[in-house]
């Protein structure tokens, strides 16, 4: 649903999901991260469960900082499930990116 979750075309970057499993601290240093070195992303939205794992690393152990960094796609889970080749690369370097920004010892708490 384009108006609950958000309009995601491939080709367009990396996906990075909002919703209560996402720890906003540290999607705000993914963000900064595609912002400074110029890598395209879009936004969409989970309301309650974002359907992947994320939401069980999330609550393990009393909480661990998740986010969600996906893949724009078509037919999904067919024989034809087709992805851009520049989003691959943009993911790739995305995760780069932001784990060069977290340092030793990276504190994401709300409340300090």
């Amino acid at each position: 649903d384009k108006i609950k979750q958000g309009d995601t075309k491939c080709g367009d970057g990396p996906v990075l999901t909002y919703g209560p499993a996402v720890q906003n601290n540290l999607l705000d240093l993914i963000i900064t991260a595609a912002e400074k070195n110029k890598i395209p992303f879009q936004r969409a939205a989970a309301s309650r469960s974002t359907g992947t794992d994320t939401d069980a690393f999330a609550y393990a152990t009393g909480g661990v900082a998740s986010s969600l960094i996906s893949l724009a796609l078509r037919y999904m889970h067919t024989t034809v499930e087709t992805v851009s080749k520049d989003d691959v690369e943009n993911v790739i370097r995305l995760i780069y990116e932001s784990l060069q920004k977290i340092k030793n010892n990276h504190d994401f708490r709300y409340l300090k």
